[in-house]
């Protein structure tokens, strides 16, 4: 009976102070919720994505070869245990009158790879049928519409019948197709057209799925590491490909040679023999035309006629012999061609791409990485925060029931006994508000994150499940927070003797604050004002705490609105400040100088090209023991002085860099990476694996990507190579998208060009895939913000119950209603200003914090947070103290003076 009254008493506690148990509830549950919601999104990112790539099948590694891929190629792979091979054909098409670009595959409904997915219509059954890309509909296109593609020397048709739209895993951005060498460089969609319409002898990429990745997730570092070995094997494998594949080709050649050589001789001895026969004719007619006049006058008429006749004829012959001698010239001619090309083929290359060159993936990947860095640093302190407020809640709660402690302990309650209404109270409202915030935050923050993104991917479903890590972490931290401050305040209590917790606990004695010292301010403040900061140094742990709190909350927003500025400032902090040409143009490799005039032309005769310059640009790696190797573009300029107008570099002092014959100048997070200082060595490896030795002589601020820049003596000098220009730094005028492929366009035309990206494009692209964190970012401010609002109305809840006997006394000693309630919120302000301040402090470093984790080796996020985020986080924190100010007033206006100051006895 005893039990069981006392746990009535429990409950009657409960409803007692609903806003309390309600405020603890809340901050538990927003704390749950903003760090297992957070924390869960980039697993249910990554997972959403692993079951959708493995339910289309998509291939783990594609090869393609310059030189096609022949059955030859699969049979050096074929003992290897575990790998299924798929092969098929793939090119570009360009349509100048539509400025579209198809980058157009193959279809085999046998095929168990990459499997697409209709979004209507249906798969084809005849040859003469498509299946487009579910983009095209945007273009205009509808299923019965015919599809055409000019392009004889890879298809056997060019009409083709629209009976399907489809997705394909190659392609998981809803945004971007990729790049192509032809029309204006970028590709507008894809189409898939049945196998047997293609005329190539041999096919244009193999696809690899290995059995000894499937166990894990794709964006898993255990799937990474797998398949670099992977990898690694497919290229030892193939290793002799390339060479074997050049000389297959050369005979292939030769064979075709030898038969065009031997229709030539066969052609030459015709000729002959014609010739002869014509020389033959030539005399008979000769002759024939003298023994005309001794001819009698009625043979003369007749034999004329014969030999004109005759004449023509040989007219004729002797015309054919002339152009079969100009064809036969033109087929000596064309073999020579034909000799010199088999000679200086180029050496076949083998591409190897795995998943993550596939368009849109490593963007998806990255997203998802940056999510988690947040989720590492941003939920953390805010639950941080949330615990240190439960703690303070439950401590004040326990302390303000010693009387009835001391009650319980005289009635002969044990320890036991009296902690189980603490601990009930503690374990209900901690289980509520973990119930509340785990399932909220595991099944709607990821949910919508994931749909917030899915107009920019082609993941249709996000497949979520309880990740027990956070979870467990989550239960504990607020287990501690909630049952654990209980606990080690009753401990404290529970020690004392009844007689001394029934009488109320001694106030803490006034003492003289710093203030009182400054006599001529001191002097003009007024008795309430003089009470208020005395208040406030006597209680410094109330002042303490609740000034943690406000910051807290309110560098949290601060954090929040700092992270969208400075999310979106890298294209404005990299794309001007730094790089300052408008266009990048990839040309052919080896490409001889003389060969360039076209390209020149082509530039020279466009209004908007300002100015450009040729550079050596490579891909090269970094490799250090014990760490993983990293590729940076590695830049050789023309000029070094001219280079200055195109690349403004800087280090960190903002002093201007420039390029010296001494050393390489290397950007900021690749040295911070490898640890690299100026005037270290350094070895790098060129695209052909050559090892160079470099020396650092500089390190340069750079946000998107990882760069090393060289002067061209320079490297002449440590890559023992003659420099050759690959690509061309264009300076233009603002142009138009139409403008920027139209220029692509021409300089494609050449046939010198491989591609053309603007600048234009890449800021595109990088705002767009920035955008995708906006709402994860507006998610953490609003959460914050509830936060700070639930905070402030605690702190001030605690504030009054601990005080109100006190705000009883200056109630009945006549102070009205406003002047009560200025006692307390007078402190509050101050709380509320201090606080905001400490705050904006406080969101800065988190911000770097959260930017720091967040930036990767080819992306670096600037710290930028703009006047008005900081007049948001501390507008928000403002307003959230005026509606606590209000309710606050209606709270004391309500308070019984007589029970509060009965209280006591």
């Amino acid at each position: 009976m005893k039990n069981k009254t006392y746990l009535k008493a429990t409950f009657r506690e409960i409803t007692k102070s609903k806003g309390r148990f309600i405020a603890i509830i809340l901050i538990i549950f927003l704390g749950t919720l903003l760090y297992v919601g957070i924390k869960t999104t980039q697993p249910v990112l990554d997972h959403s994505a692993d079951v959708y790539l493995k339910e289309r099948k998509l291939s783990d590694l594609q090869v393609v070869s310059t030189g096609g891929i022949t059955n030859a190629d699969k049979d050096v792979l074929d003992d290897i245990t575990g790998l299924s091979i798929e092969s098929g054909y793939q090119f570009f098409y360009a349509d100048a009158k539509k400025n579209e670009v198809i980058q157009v595959f193959s279809y085999d409904q046998e095929n168990d790879q990459n499997h697409l997915e209709l979004t209507s219509g249906a798969l084809p059954k005849k040859d003469n049928e498509i299946l487009l890309d579910h983009l095209a509909k945007k273009e205009g296109y509808k299923i019965g519409d015919t599809y055409t593609i000019n392009d004889h020397e890879q298809l056997k048709s060019t009409q083709f019948k629209i009976v399907g739209f489809v997705t394909s895993p190659l392609f998981i951005s809803e945004v971007e197709r990729g790049y192509a060498n032809v029309g204006n460089g970028s590709v507008s969609y894809f189409a898939y057209l049945p196998k047997k319409l293609f005329k190539a002898e041999v096919e244009a990429v193999m696809y690899l799925s290995f059995a000894n990745v499937k166990k894990y997730e794709t964006y898993s570092n255990a799937y990474k590491e797998q398949m670099a070995k992977n990898t690694a094997l497919i290229e030892d494998k193939l290793s002799q490909r390339p060479n074997a594949r050049l000389k297959e080709i050369q005979a292939d050649a030769t064979e075709k040679l030898r038969l065009q050589k031997e229709k030539i001789a066969t052609g030459k001895k015709e000729l002959e023999n014609a010739q002869e026969q014509l020389q033959q004719a030539k005399d008979k007619l000769a002759l024939q035309a003298a023994q005309i006049s001794l001819l009698p006058e009625p043979q003369k008429t007749a034999a004329q006629q014969e030999l004109t006749t005759a004449l023509k004829q040989l007219a004729t012959n002797e015309a054919t012999l002339k152009k079969n001698q100009s064809e036969l010239a033109t087929g000596t001619a064309e073999i020579k061609k034909t000799e010199a090309t088999i000679k200086n083929m180029k050496e076949i290359v083998y591409r190897y791409n795995d998943r993550f060159d596939n368009v849109g993936f490593q963007e998806f990947g990255s997203l998802s990485d940056r999510i988690a860095a947040i989720a590492d640093v941003f939920p953390v302190f805010f639950f941080f925060i949330a615990a240190l407020i439960t703690f303070t809640t439950m401590t004040r709660m326990v302390e303000e029931n010693r009387r009835e402690i001391g009650t319980l302990k005289a009635l002969g309650y044990t320890k036991a006994e009296i902690a189980k209404k603490y601990v009930i109270y503690s374990l209900l409202a901690a289980s509520i508000g973990l119930v509340l915030g785990v399932v909220s935050g595991t099944n709607f923050l990821p949910r919508i994150i994931f749909y917030l993104m899915s107009d920019r991917y082609s993941f249709n479903k996000a497949y979520v499940f309880y990740d027990w890590d956070p979870i467990l972490k989550a239960i504990i931290a607020f287990l501690l927070a909630t049952l654990g401050s209980a606990l080690i305040v009753l401990t404290k209590e529970l020690r004392e003797k009844p007689a001394q917790l029934l009488q109320p606990k001694a106030p803490k004695p006034g003492k003289r604050i710093f203030l009182e010292y400054i006599t001529p301010l001191w002097s003009r403040l007024s008795f309430n004002q003089k009470v208020s900061y005395r208040n406030l140094f006597r209680y410094k742990a109330r002042m303490l705490m609740a000034i943690i709190g406000i910051a807290g909350c309110t560098g949290l927003m601060l954090a929040g609105f700092g992270l969208k500025d400075s999310l979106s400032s890298v294209a404005a902090k990299q794309f001007g400040p730094i790089i300052a040409y408008q266009g990048i143009v990839s040309l052919e490799d080896d490409l001889p100088a003389a060969d360039t005039t076209a390209i020149t032309n082509a530039l020279k005769n466009d209004e908007q090209v300002t100015s450009f310059m040729a550079s050596h640009n490579e891909t090269v790696e970094i490799r250090k023991n014990n760490q993983a190797t990293q590729s940076l573009t590695l830049m050789v300029p023309t000029a070094a002085k001219e280079f200055e107008d195109y690349l403004h570099l800087h280090n960190k002092d903002n002093k201007v860099i420039s390029l010296t014959n001494t050393g390489a100048v290397i950007t900021k997070k690749m040295a911070e990476f490898y640890d690299i200082k100026k005037g270290d060595t350094l070895y790098i490896y060129d695209s052909k694996q050559q090892k160079q030795q470099i020396k650092i002589a500089g390190i340069v601020q750079n946000y998107l990507g990882s760069f090393l820049y060289m002067t061209r003596p320079y490297y002449e000098k440590v890559s023992n190579q003659k420099f050759s220009a690959n690509s061309l730094l264009l300076k233009t005028n603002k142009m138009t998208t139409k403008e920027e492929d139209n220029l692509a366009q021409v300089l494609l035309d050449t046939k010198k060009v491989v591609n053309t990206t603007f600048i234009s494009k890449q800021i595109e692209t990088q705002n767009q895939s920035i955008s995708n964190l906006n709402a994860i970012v507006w998610i953490l401010v609003t959460l914050s913000g509830l936060l700070a609002f639930v905070v402030l109305y605690n702190l001030t809840n605690i504030n009054i119950s601990e005080r109100v006997r006190e705000l009883s006394t200056i109630k009945v000693l006549g102070f009205f209603d406003k002047e009560v309630t200025m006692y307390i919120i007078r402190e509050n302000i101050i709380f509320t200003i201090l606080g905001i301040i400490a705050g904006f402090g406080v969101g800065r470093v988190l911000t770097h914090f959260i930017l720091d984790k967040a930036s990767m080796e080819n992306m670096v996020f600037p710290l930028v947070i703009k006047p008005a985020a900081y007049l948001y986080s501390g507008g928000l924190t403002i307003i959230f103290t005026l509606i606590v100010m209000f309710v606050t007033h209606f709270k004391l206006k309500h308070i019984n003076m007589i029970d509060a100051l009965k209280s006591n006895e």
